[in-house]
């Protein structure tokens, strides 16, 4: 079946080195996940928000971004080679 077929490269690296890429990737969207919730928060303080319902809200945009990130992932690729 073509490309479809083929196996990931991530899949042929040493599992050492796929683990590593593992972490380093869940780094990067956790740490995209804090910066979304601080960057909320700050929002919704300067917006006048009251501290417990700023913090709720950025909590729950710092656990939903990461979860989106991962979401986002498992979707196919546009091909550019229409």
């Amino acid at each position: 079946m073509g490309r479809h077929a083929t196996p990931d490269p991530a899949q042929e690296l040493p599992p050492r080195r796929r683990l590593a890429r593992l972490v380093v990737l869940w780094l990067e969207r956790i740490g995209l996940g804090a910066a979304a919730g601080v960057g909320t928060l700050g929002v919704l303080r300067w917006a006048g928000t009251s501290w417990t319902a700023s913090l709720w809200i950025a909590g729950a945009v710092a656990v939903i971004v990461p979860i989106a990130a991962w979401l986002a992932s498992t979707v196919p690729g546009h091909d550019a080679a229409e």
